[in-house]
């Protein structure tokens, strides 16, 4: 008996906890695209004002944020210790590497690999309209993303523990 109460108990908060790590991209993703997107404007006050060569724009805009600064931080190490040849493949590299390591989705993806593409290729104006375009498609991104986190957070939550009660009524 107490064999099934030890195992009933494990169940449910193994389930539970399956459920929690399942709603906890909902409720970063926003605020990862919040970060990028505070992120990027750091990096255009930078080419506007500073300019710095960009892996020490990179290297500074990658200390504000832990997560969302990421990309900026693998693009450094990737341009200073020569695994890519220009700044367009540094951030696609940077990107493909590290987009498993956020909550970020294939969307979020392809609006970073697009914004890389004109990195260092334009001048400071081409570079700014950049910059902002692809602010404005985070903010969209962010927008669906806080939806989807009030639409699905609670409910993968609920159904964590509600599996791991059924499962255990099944067992029992």
């Amino acid at each position: 008996m107490l064999l099934k109460v030890i195992g009933s108990i494990i169940v449910l908060l193994s389930c539970s906890f399956l459920g929690y790590i399942l709603s906890r991209d909902y409720y970063k993703r926003p605020q990862q695209l919040r970060g990028l997107q505070a992120l990027l404007q750091m990096f255009e006050n930078q080419i506007s004002y500073l300019s710095d060569v960009l892996v020490t724009s990179f290297d500074r805009i990658s200390r504000a944020d832990a997560e969302a600064g990421i990309f900026f931080r693998t693009a450094a190490e990737l341009l200073r210790e020569g695994g890519a040849a220009n700044a367009p493949e540094a951030w696609e590299k940077a990107v493909k590497k590290s987009i498993g390591m956020t909550a970020l989705n294939r969307e979020d993806e392809q609006i970073l690999l697009s914004f890389g593409k004109s990195l260092g290729n334009t001048d400071l104006e081409g570079q700014i309209k950049n910059i902002r375009l692809t602010l404005a498609q985070l903010a969209i991104q962010e927008e669906k993303a806080e939806e989807s986190r009030k639409k699905n957070e609670s409910m993968y939550s609920s159904l964590g523990i509600l599996c791991g009660l059924a499962a255990v009524i099944v067992l029992v």
